[in-house]
């Protein structure tokens, strides 16, 4: 059977999205750092006038540009290709208001010549969205190139088409409207050029003016992202906003972030659950709020912290499963990263005189180096758990939480 069509789609039981974040209620021992504790911290208030749109910044190229194009086409010597967008080029400068040119990086997806061919002899001249449920999950334990990806991901996304994303601009409230401007300045400095920038906040207005009783939390910002350096076209983009915000993520970003505290009890459950109990002990041992812990990956569904190809490939595995691969992708990282007590003195040491690191910050410091550097492994673990956290025993825990909090 087919796969990823309605996988992300919110169960029974499942709290509603609702209300612009504006939140009230701090958690104690905030690391300064996280996510979370940005926006719990971060009141956002007034009536600011609704920012102008920012004037178009020119693009130009020198005879240095580099070119990253992907027509299906790997290199003959079978070495990862960088990939930027499908039929595009990207530019290496932009002229910024001042006259100074801010060079953009092309972020990478690795794509060798092997995984094309893989794909190419199982498609045997079909379309991609004709793949079985079992062919997507054979192909892509090795990867998913990027034109497969624009085929399949539309295919999966639960949104319908929304077909007024212009009107939907002056429909933003202004102080909503403030929020986005803010962090669309700063979302992904190094890889977004004008252009983008303008896709981005078009893409954040129009679902906050659609969706108003969400508005706009910061997290949403990281996942639009994604869509855009992928070089999916805006209205594909907010469909896929609405996807994993609605779907995959239901009431994350909500003005108390309810879902997101919902889930997080969830996945403390699922943790004892399916971990071995020597890692669910040092996961209580951490004596840190589980919301805490995951509120990054969780929030921003990895966007923020991984790199552009090891979301994507994660993105792959969530966007076919749903939720069971939001938290078996967590619950992997746990297994697989959690310091014990050898291993936090053993950081400790290496410190030299420096100031010791807590636990939290090494599992932080090991999953960013895992990621980079084993990424096979941390996607083996989530498939390998999947199917030990299925989409109904998530709905029925959702709903126990739930109960007892009323």
């Amino acid at each position: 059977g087919r796969i990823g069509a309605g996988a992300c789609k919110p169960g029974p039981g499942i709290v509603s999205v609702h209300a612009v974040w504006h939140l009230r209620a701090p958690l104690r021992a905030m690391p300064s750092q996280s996510l979370l504790g940005k926006l719990l911290r971060k009141r956002r208030a007034g009536n600011s006038n609704s920012p102008e749109r920012t004037p178009s910044k020119q693009i130009r190229t020198n005879a240095k540009t580099l070119t990253f194009v992907l027509d299906g086409k790997a290199r003959a010597d079978g070495m990862p290709v960088a990939c930027g967008l499908p039929g595009q080029v990207v530019e290496d400068t932009e002229v910024a208001g001042n006259g100074n040119e801010q060079k953009l990086e092309v972020p990478t997806l690795l794509e060798d010549e092997g995984m094309h061919i893989r794909w190419e002899k199982v498609l045997a001249g079909r379309h991609a969205s004709k793949l079985s449920s079992e062919e997507l999950r054979e192909l892509g334990e090795g990867g998913m190139p990027l034109k497969h990806r624009h085929a399949l991901w539309p295919e999966w996304f639960t949104a319908p088409n929304i077909n007024d994303i212009e009107q939907l601009q002056g429909n933003v409230p202004n102080d909503v409207a403030a929020q986005i401007e803010a962090d669309v300045a700063r979302t992904q400095p190094k890889f977004l050029g004008t252009a983008e920038r303008a896709t981005l906040r078009r893409v954040l207005r129009a679902y906050a003016a659609a969706n108003p009783s969400v508005g706009y939390c910061q997290g949403m910002n990281n996942i639009v992202a994604v869509f855009i350096l992928l070089g999916f076209d805006e209205a594909t983009a907010l469909r896929g906003c609405y996807t994993m915000i609605q779907g995959c993520c239901p009431g994350y970003h909500d003005r108390d972030l309810a879902g997101f505290r919902l889930d997080a009890l969830v996945l403390g459950e699922l943790a004892q659950r399916v971990l071995p109990a020597e890692i669910y002990d040092r996961l209580q041992a951490l004596d840190v709020p589980i919301e805490v812990l995951i509120s990054e990956h969780f929030l921003t569904l990895a966007s923020r912290s991984w790199p552009l190809h090891a979301t994507a490939r994660l993105w792959d595995i969530i966007l076919q499963e749903g939720s069971p691969a939001v938290f078996a992708s967590f619950l992997a990282l746990l297994k697989l990263y959690l310091p014990d007590d050898k291993d936090f003195h053993q950081e400790n040491n290496l410190a030299n005189g420096y100031e010791a690191s807590e636990p939290v910050d090494i599992f932080r410091s090991r999953v960013s180096l895992g990621v980079s550097n084993d990424l096979e492994a941390i996607l083996r673990e989530v498939r390998r758990l999947i199917p030990l956290i299925p989409q109904n025993t998530i709905n029925q825990l959702r709903f126990e939480f739930a109960g007892k909090k009323h």
